[in-house]
């Protein structure tokens, strides 16, 4: 780590196409971080870095469109989000709800099947393993 670059911005991006991180070009290239950071502020470096992580995005971008077009239920999804606006459906979540849903799970409720006191919830709250 630590030496000079001797890499040319045709090589930054080969590395760049595949989305690498900056941290991650520095390991691969055996660089400091801060080394990639300068080398990058370099238009020639930039340039190259910026185009090659833009192509891979409009190919990837390219590749979920012609999904959703061919029939891919999820890609569809996908896209539908990310360029019609389209949105799930909010669920609205009431908190004592799942509270008392996990009770019930876990101790199979009051004897009677009602849902218990809120002041029982309460007590075993710290016993609830967060999934």
């Amino acid at each position: 780590m630590g030496r000079k670059p001797t890499v040319t911005p045709a090589e930054v991006a080969i590395y760049a196409e595949y989305m690498v991180t900056q941290a991650e070009l520095a390991e691969i290239l055996g660089l400091a971080p801060s080394t990639v950071s300068e080398m990058l502020a370099k238009p020639a470096y930039r340039e190259a870095w910026d185009r090659a992580r833009s192509s891979t995005r409009f190919k990837l971008r390219k590749a979920q469109i012609e999904s959703a077009l061919k029939g891919d239920k999820t890609a569809q999804i996908w896209t539908g989000k990310q360029y019609l606006d389209q949105r799930d459906s909010p669920r609205e979540v009431d908190i004592k709800s799942d509270v008392q849903v996990t009770y019930i799970a876990r101790w199979g409720g009051t004897p009677t099947g009602e849902l218990p006191p809120v002041e029982e919830i309460d007590l075993i709250e710290g016993e609830v393993e967060d999934g």
